[in-house]
């Protein structure tokens, strides 16, 4: 096991320094990738929605046109 004070002065290094930056790096990156499939399944959820929505009024005002 490392001893406490190794680690923290490891971590201080350049060395230490480049990896905790890319992990960061790592951690966006893929916080990146869920947020925009999460978008995309949102949107398409929603224009799915709407698609079904306007075929659904398309079979209403055939059924029952409007009298002018």
């Amino acid at each position: 096991m490392f001893e406490k004070d190794l680690f923290l002065e490891y971590l201080s290094s350049p060395e230490g320094i480049n990896k905790i930056i890319l992990v960061i790096i790592f951690i966006a990156i893929i916080n990146a990738i869920f947020i925009t499939y999460s978008v995309r399944k949102t949107y398409g959820m929603a224009k799915e929605i709407r698609e079904k929505l306007k075929v659904q009024q398309a079979k209403i005002d055939k059924l029952s046109p409007t009298k002018k």
